[in-house]
């Protein structure tokens, strides 16, 4: 008996990833006008509720758990919320408060740990634990992005376009902050390694180091952090869906970190990515 793991598509999980441990992916939808993508939607109660009662069907599902992207930043969680309530129990939702692999690893980790036998509860309580101790730390280009989202203020995107900043912005428990200015690209990605130093420092932990449009900075980051870990094999490199990439904007680098709940989970390699 085992219980499946849904998450939607700003999970940034690789397809290995999907098809190792068996998860259930729903992608998250761009919205475009005039050949322009203009907005991103969530994905509706009845889209979620018809994945739920398909893999309940399987006689061998006890059970779902269903983590998304942070509440504070989509529908999403509240449409699995309420889609959860047609099944009498059966699935658990859990709101990540964060994005991409941040909590993607986390689901991961769920997924593995279910499919040795972990329990409903249990499993849920996993997805809470390792999505409240993981956080994500982003270099963008400018915050106009953002802004543009509804996701930071106006007087934010202002600050960060000032005199050509680049903000470094932090995602953590649900909220975006903005961690760090730099005047340059380059400053600024030193100055998101300085930020994320304490948490790869606290050992078993994986870090995936994401881009939209900046393969070649991402493996310079991936290579610092590298230098700086005993395990320099967890550090992955993975790009960001196509609604993190559209509220981040191009030549964005992030960096996340969640907790290995074991240091026998198997870290799949991810996807060869395609060069920019």
């Amino acid at each position: 008996m085992t219980i499946r793991l849904v998450t939607d598509s700003s999970a940034d999980l690789p397809a290995e990833w999907v098809r190792g441990f068996g998860i259930t992916v729903v992608g998250l939808h761009v919205v475009e006008e005039n050949d322009r993508a203009v907005s991103t939607a969530a994905v509706t109660p009845d889209e979620l509720a018809e994945i739920y009662e398909e893999l309940l069907a399987d006689p061998d599902c006890t059970g779902v758990v269903s983590v998304h992207l942070s509440r504070e930043l989509s529908r999403t969680w509240q449409s699995a919320a309420d889609a959860a309530t047609r099944f009498g129990g059966r699935v658990l939702v859990s709101d990540s408060r964060g994005a991409g692999m941040a909590f993607g690893a986390a689901v991961a980790q769920c997924a593995w740990a279910a499919g040795s036998g972990l329990g409903l509860s249990a499993t849920y309580e996993l997805a809470e634990r390792l999505c409240r101790g993981a956080s994500t730390y982003a270099a963008l280009e400018s915050l106009e992005s953002l802004r543009r989202g509804g996701r930071i203020s106006a007087l934010a995107a202002l600050f960060g376009s000032a005199l050509a900043m680049r903000p470094v912005i932090v995602l953590r428990n649900g909220s975006v902050d903005l961690a760090a200015k730099a005047r340059t690209t380059t400053k600024a990605h030193a100055r998101l390694r300085s930020l994320l130093r304490d948490d790869v420092a606290r050992g078993d932990v994986l870090v995936v180091v994401h881009h939209h449009q900046a393969r070649e900075r991402a493996e310079e980051m991936a290579t610092e952090i590298r230098k700086e870990t005993q395990f320099p094999e967890r550090v992955m490199i993975v790009e960001f869906d196509e609604v993190l990439a559209w509220h981040l904007g191009p030549g964005t680098v992030g960096v996340s970190v969640t907790d290995l709940v074991d240091t026998e989970f198997p870290i799949l390699p991810p996807s060869p990515q395609p060069a920019d």
